[in-house]
């Protein structure tokens, strides 16, 4: 008796909980193994997929063929300054994202010098000609843009270190957070549904495209959290494997009687899996449903390559095998353990019984 009330008061001292991810995780897995009298050798593995190579996400964007943009009179649609611009040596070295504010600020003014020309009552060869050339670029211009806007976002160094293996997994303090990460994700959105429209103007929050770009690097999300969820779907399957081996071994309780040991486990019921391990859950299974909300429209509906197919279909997806839906499947069968656990001692909510002597 003074071993199960000492033991007791151990399962209850919860107060100095950290935010380490893992020692949490090993904390609640140990607490379970000794309410159940059953060992859980908790392995954790930390290992997520590792995001695509340069090589093998980035998306082939043929240029104009050779000259065709300079031989063109585009004086007259305000164009030249911003031709020579790309032409330079620093913007034939531009990142992705500045290649994508090169596209956003072309479009608009060719599509309006078009409209020009076409509303012109009375044109010659020459502006017909011009007409037609000015019609093709804007074609190919329109064709490339979400190809361009895929690689401004997937093969940016920001998106790169989002999903970083580097990374340690996610605090929850970093996982409450998460709502920042929103802004710029939402404008990527914008700039997705504009692509797909015939015609649009340059958005006015252009000139902060950049400072999307800063947000996503000073806010480690992807990697971190996908290795917390990681853990957290290994902790909660190998913690359910072991609450039904033991069950299948022996009774824990007889006639659906809550016994001295039946308080123990209650006691990790009530100060480890309540008040710890689901909030943790439903912290990292919030801010992650906002993530993949955030992100699934931009790597469903931009062009990819097919390694950037496989990353996400093996990560945030809904694919069965994905690590989203392995922890899915691991919380499910994690809470049935639970309530198997429950119901053979008569501890399920609404369950009124007498105790064993």
């Amino acid at each position: 008796m003074r071993m199960l009330i000492a033991t007791l008061a151990l399962l209850l001292l919860s107060a100095c909980s950290t935010e380490n991810p893992q020692t949490r995780l090993e904390d609640y897995a140990s607490r379970v193994a000794n309410a159940i009298d059953y060992p859980i050798n908790l392995e954790l593995d930390t290992t997520i997929p590792p995001y695509p190579q340069a090589r093998e996400r980035l998306l082939d964007i043929p240029e104009l063929r050779e000259g065709v943009v300079d031989v063109f009179d585009l004086r007259r649609c305000g164009l030249m300054e911003l031709i020579g611009e790309r032409n330079s040596s620093l913007g034939k070295l531009a990142l992705p994202s500045q290649r994508l504010l090169y596209e956003l600020r072309f479009l608009p003014p060719l599509r309006h010098c078009i409209h020009e020309l076409q509303q012109q009552p009375k044109r010659d060869t020459s502006e017909n000609e011009l007409l037609e050339r000015l019609q093709h670029i804007e074609q190919v211009k329109r064709q490339q843009l979400p190809r361009v806007l895929s690689n401004a976002i997937f093969n940016s160094s920001e998106m790169v270190s989002q999903f970083s293996r580097t990374h340690p997994a996610l605090e929850m303090k970093q996982a409450q957070q998460s709502g920042a990460l929103q802004p710029p994700l939402q404008r990527f959105e914008q700039l997705l549904r504009m692509s797909q429209q015939p015609d649009w103007s340059l958005p006015s929050w252009s000139d902060q495209l950049e400072q999307s770009y800063f947000e996503l690097h000073t806010r480690p999300f992807g990697a971190p959290w996908l290795k917390s969820l990681n853990m957290l779907t290994q902790t909660l399957d190998q913690t359910a494997s072991a609450i039904n081996a033991r069950l299948d071994e022996r009774p824990i309780c007889f006639n659906n009687r809550p016994n001295n040991r039946a308080r123990i486990i209650q006691s990790v019921l009530n100060g480890w899996y309540a008040s710890e391990l689901q909030p943790m859950m439903s912290t990292l299974h919030r801010s992650g449903e906002q993530w993949r909300n955030g992100l699934e429209p931009l790597y469903t509906e931009l062009p990819t390559s097919p390694a950037l197919k496989h990353y996400f279909q093996a990560t945030l997806s809904d694919h069965h095998n994905s690590l989203w839906q392995q922890y899915i499947r691991a919380r499910d069968r994690h809470t049935d353990a639970w309530q198997r656990l429950l119901s053979q001692c008569g501890l399920m909510p609404g369950h009124s019984v007498q105790d064993d002597a």
